[in-house]
């Protein structure tokens, strides 16, 4: 009766009750997965050595180093025996939508493996552009980026974590490559301004937390199918697993309510800022890692959001230096020279001035030897003069940290 009345009161004020509520409305006609799929089939991911390479490649765009010669003659080759493949992913980001699995039914998640295929194909993609800038065509190479951000973002329609996590991924891969790009390089004005609105950070962080209700949706679906005692989520059919689950039906209703609790916190805390959340995304965790042991048991249906929020924040410090960084481009075609806070670019350039999504501070500016220094402190809160490291590995890295903006 209590979960009863809970999922009665949980949809009156709009709860999804069934991943079905969900599923993509996407025609087989407009659905660019297909295309991927079809990619995916043709992508040949490269070896150990190959990996690595275009790995160092995109840590070297992050840090805002030329490309070396040897490198750059390894990577033609991956270049090349996967351009059909990368032109299936330029096909597919003129596609309205994108649904993995059958809209008619539930959406899905992408595999694993196959993610691993879509990051390195969108990690070749950024770097094909590069090479194609520095080869003199400009325009063609940001032409050709705009469309990896169009894929990226159809690829959340179906927003689990997963979907979405790769998804982050890719957006900052091909963030690192639009700034080798551009830092350093005169360009048109209009050009700067049309990938300043691309950089839509209120619409990214719409779209990418809608995973949010989506993990919380498949929570309750699974939960109710082992209550109910449906086949399919019970996995083995000897004897012994279905009268496991007839015993612990009461544990698995309280835990429903326990985790979908957690989910409507964690939804919560996804519309705040990352600086908002730290310390309550502490407490819930602390409140997740105390969940009694029989939930453990039963098995716990609850993604943990912390690393989620890190990361996400960590794409959006890059978006507002980024797009600070092409504001400032903007006022020296008009000027001549770099403004000398980020409040000049108001209200002309830029609406307001970008925060820090760690402090809630805006963003650190310098002017450098003729060049401008734009930063995010990072998770660690601490200047690190504009030094950071690409590939985070815990929650509060220690030093070089920053999430930085660099232009010559």
């Amino acid at each position: 009766k209590k979960l009863q009345a809970y999922l009665e009161k949980a949809k009156s004020e709009g709860t999804v009750m069934s991943l079905k509520d969900l599923a993509a409305n996407c025609a087989d006609s407009d659905n660019a997965a297909p295309l991927w799929k079809a990619a995916e089939a043709l992508f040949i991911t490269p070896d150990t050595e190959g990996k690595t390479l275009i790995n160092q490649t995109i840590n070297c765009f992050f840090s805002g180093r030329p490309l070396q010669q040897e490198s750059r003659e390894k990577l033609v080759p991956l270049i090349e025996q996967n351009r059909r493949a990368l032109d299936l992913v330029f096909e597919a980001a003129g596609r309205p939508c994108f649904r993995y699995g059958d809209g008619r039914q539930r959406p899905n998640s992408i595999d694993p493996s196959d993610a691993v295929k879509m990051i390195f194909a969108i990690r070749l993609l950024g770097i094909q552009a590069v090479l194609q800038a520095e080869a003199g065509q400009v325009q063609a190479a940001l032409d050709e980026l705009r469309q990896g951000v169009q894929f990226i973002r159809k690829t959340i329609d179906e927003p689990f974590v997963i979907n979405n996590l790769v998804a982050l991924s890719n957006m900052k891969s091909l963030l690192n490559s639009l700034g080798q790009i551009i830092r350093g390089r005169e360009m048109d004005p209009a050009i700067l301004s049309a990938w300043k609105e691309e950089l839509d950070l209120d619409a990214w962080r719409t779209r990418f937390w809608r995973c949010v209700e989506t993990e919380s949706a498949l929570a309750l679906e699974t939960g109710l199918d082992v209550v109910h005692g449906k086949r399919g989520i019970l996995g083995a059919e000897a004897r012994g697993n279905r009268l496991f689950y007839w015993m612990i039906r009461p544990v698995q209703k309280h835990q429903i309510i326990w985790v979908q609790d957690m989910f409507k916190a964690s939804d919560k805390m996804a519309r705040m800022p990352y600086y908002q959340i730290k310390s309550l995304a502490k407490e819930k965790q602390a409140w997740r890692e105390s969940a009694p042991w029989y939930y453990r048991l039963s098995g716990l249906l609850l993604a943990d959001f912390q690393i989620v929020f890190l990361k996400e924040a960590t794409l959006e410090a890059m978006m507002l230096t980024t797009k600070a960084g092409l504001a400032c481009k903007i006022y020296k075609n008009e000027t001549g020279h770099y403004p000398e806070t980020l409040g000049a670019l108001i209200p002309d350039i830029l609406d307001e001035v970008p925060i820090d999504p760690f402090t809630g501070k805006p963003l650190t500016y310098k002017l450098q030897d003729g060049g401008v220094l734009i930063y995010s402190v990072g998770s660690n809160e601490k200047d690190d003069e504009g030094r950071g490291t690409y590939q985070i590995t815990q929650l509060v890295m220690e030093k070089d940290d920053d999430w930085a903006w660099k232009e010559e």
